[in-house]
């Protein structure tokens, strides 16, 4: 009796650990912000996007194409930015792993970013 308590329990908690393990990398994403301290309109990447001009604000019509002004990186990767899409060339910025910032002002490169690459 103990030792099948035992293994319905493992096996409970084993299934928890995957669940909570999917649910943790389900979150991982790297967000965009239209305006400063992550205000306005927003949009979430889990991978690269080279051209920006063809994505959209979530849940609007509204192109974000060089419209964004802080950022949210909840990845364990580097993700670069460009503000010429495509061939992702011109001024860039990176943000760092897991880093957050409240306005692009600060680095040039407010309004400019229009391709996001996961380095």
């Amino acid at each position: 009796m103990k030792r099948t308590l035992a293994l319905r329990l493992g096996t409970l908690l084993g299934a928890s650990a995957l669940v909570i393990g999917f649910a943790s990398q389900a979150n991982a994403a790297f967000y965009l912000y239209q305006h400063d301290n992550y205000a306005g309109n927003s949009a979430s990447f889990g991978g690269s996007d080279v051209e920006l001009n063809n994505k959209y604000w979530s849940g609007t019509t509204q192109v974000m194409n060089n419209g964004a002004s802080s950022m949210k990186n909840y990845t364990n990767s580097y993700v670069g930015m460009w503000d010429k899409g495509g061939a992702c060339t011109g001024t860039s910025y990176t943000a760092k792993p897991n880093s957050v910032d409240t306005d692009f002002s600060n680095n040039s490169f407010d309004n400019k970013a229009s391709c996001v690459k996961f380095l």
